[in-house]
């Protein structure tokens, strides 16, 4: 999350700072419609400013610019994909990203880059490696939402047909552990080519081919590779397609998802009942007052609106004439409280997990794993 946490440093206390976030769709017959969606959007933002000063206006009206050149320039680029603009001229501040997860279409004017939908899309569609291997060859696949690109082909040493068995069965015998030895020398080197591909970009690893084949590759992986395999599926490699691999590799990788994220929200629930876990936005927001948020785990895309303090910090939900917590800084509205939790959450070192609502049911619930239980702010 190296994006995110370069642009959480771009802050503007004018709050002159622009975030689209728009769907680009598959094919360009959908464009024309695009383009209505992103004008509403850049309309809509606009009208919200009109009590705003000169240079705010003029500031987002620059990037309201920006933004639409960037669409127009590269919308062909992005299709099928969502995207996430940020735009500040004042700040310098201009970064595009296009991501293989829809975004929901919106646009946010605040004081720093709007960063939760992007981290969410970040979260769920980062791209990932799919090995398919047999005991001769393997296939290195890069997968990114949609697309496929084939990365390598590795081939092992092969071994001398035998018809017969020769006397007394020895030259079978020898034949086939010779080619039992030459897959294994072919698994360990197609592992260290995994290894060196994998190391410090993150990515997760979806291994296909048959089944006895995977299970003999997947001994082979080092301990560090192997904590990033999320995911096994059963093909023939020689009938495969590229089509074949990306669908496969994303259904495995997608049910491994859907059972982490599982596991993280029955965790939470264990957690809770230890008081080692909160849930609900008001007692979120306490623990990432204190900093005692160590993990944030978000459920939903619903916005909600909230405060923070203009001297202290200190987030809130419920409006006020001071902070409940200096007791002197007046309170300033922020667009999505949820989003406030993420990004102090990442600026205090702590994790943020994703989960699909749509998928485990439910509508918007954030809840955090604590670094020690709770003492609780007195108001």
């Amino acid at each position: 999350m190296k994006q995110v946490d370069r642009l959480l440093r771009y802050q503007d206390p004018d709050g002159a700072v622009l975030s689209l976030y728009l769907n680009v769709p598959a094919n360009t017959g959908g464009l024309r419609e695009m383009f209505v969606r992103l004008e509403n959007l850049l309309c809509d933002v606009a009208a919200k400013q009109d009590r705003a000063s000169h240079s705010v206006k003029s500031d987002l009206a620059a990037a309201r610019e920006q933004v639409r050149g960037a669409v127009t320039e590269h919308v062909r680029d992005w299709l099928g994909h969502g995207v996430a603009i940020m735009s500040a001229p004042s700040l310098g501040l201009y970064e595009t990203v296009p991501v293989s997860w829809p975004v929901p279409d919106r646009a946010v004017v605040e004081h720093r880059p709007y960063v939760r939908p992007l981290m969410s899309a970040l979260h769920h569609a980062r791209p990932y490696y799919v090995v398919v291997v047999e005991r001769r060859q393997a296939w290195i696949f890069r997968v990114d939402g949609e697309s496929i690109e084939p990365v390598s082909k590795l081939v092992g040493e092969g071994v001398r047909d035998r018809s017969h068995a020769g006397w007394a069965g020895r030259e079978e015998y020898n034949t086939r552990h010779r080619a039992a030895e030459l897959a294994r020398r072919h698994y360990r080197s197609t592992a260290a080519t995994v290894e060196n591909l994998m190391r410090n970009n993150g990515r997760d690893l979806v291994v296909g081919g048959h089944e006895v084949s995977i299970v003999e590759f997947v001994g082979m992986l080092p301990d560090g590779v192997r904590r990033k395999l999320v995911g096994t599926f059963v093909v023939d490699p020689h009938t495969m397609t590229a089509g074949d691999v990306r669908t496969r590799g994303a259904r495995a990788r997608d049910q491994r998802r859907v059972e982490h994220e599982r596991r993280v929200l029955a965790e939470i629930a264990d957690q809770e009942a230890t008081g080692l876990a909160v849930s609900g936005i008001e007692a979120c927001a306490d623990a990432v007052n204190l900093g005692q948020a160590a993990v944030l785990v978000v459920r939903g895309e619903d916005v909600v609106p909230g405060f923070d303090c203009l001297t202290c910090g200190e987030l809130s939900v419920e409006p006020a004439e001071r902070c409940g917590g200096c007791g002197s800084g007046p309170l300033r509205p922020v667009f999505d409280l949820v989003d406030e939790l993420v990004a102090r959450v990442v600026q205090q070192g702590g994790g943020v997990e994703f989960v699909d609502a749509d998928e485990l049911g439910g509508g918007l619930r954030v809840s955090a794993t604590l670094r020690g239980r709770l003492a609780r702010q007195s108001r």
